[in-house]
This record gives structure tokens, C-alpha cells and sequence, in this order.
């Protein structure tokens, strides 16, 4: 499994939270498959914070393209790996 910085980490939770929104139902469920998502990167971080900094990017975000440039950058390893955590 890929590291992740905590940045890139927040970046792509947020992007999980935005499509988890997009329904206009963010339900419990959503919220702790994004959980289990940020968990199975980190290693002593909290994921309460990581979690709460996400959902703080993704509302004050006006776009999308800083969270997708985050994966586009990455190789087809690295978004297999994000897709298999999921």
C-alpha cells in the first residue's frame, strides 16, 4: 500500500466527501466508509482530525480540481490502490 501525506490524505477524503454529497444525503454509512478509507492510510494520526480538516476543505472548496489533481498526478498503482480501499 501506498504512503500518504497528510495533506494528500485530507485532499482525497475531501474528494470522497464531496462525491458522498453530491446526493444531498451525506449518511452515517458514507461517513464511516470515508473513516475506514483515511484509517487504513494512516499510522498515528487521529482520524477524527484527518476526517474533520476533510470536511472542512470540502466546504470551503469552490472546485474540484485540487483534489482531482491529486490523483491524476499519481500512477495507475496508486489509484488501483485507492479504488481497492474503498
Amino acid at each position: 500500500m501506498n504512503n500518504l501525506n497528510k495533506d494528500k490524505l485530507i485532499g482525497l477524503a475531501a474528494l470522497l466527501i464531496h462525491a458522498a454529497k453530491i446526493d444531498e444525503q451525506f449518511s452515517e454509512n458514507e461517513k464511516i466508509l470515508i473513516k475506514d478509507f483515511i484509517s487504513s492510510y494512516l499510522k498515528d494520526e487521529n482520524v477524527e482530525n484527518i476526517f474533520s480538516e476533510a470536511e472542512i476543505l470540502e466546504k470551503n472548496s469552490n472546485q474540484l480540481l485540487t483534489f482531482t489533481k491529486l490523483i491524476k498526478e499519481e500512477s495507475n498503482d496508486f489509484k488501483k490502490d485507492i479504488i481497492t480501499h474503498l
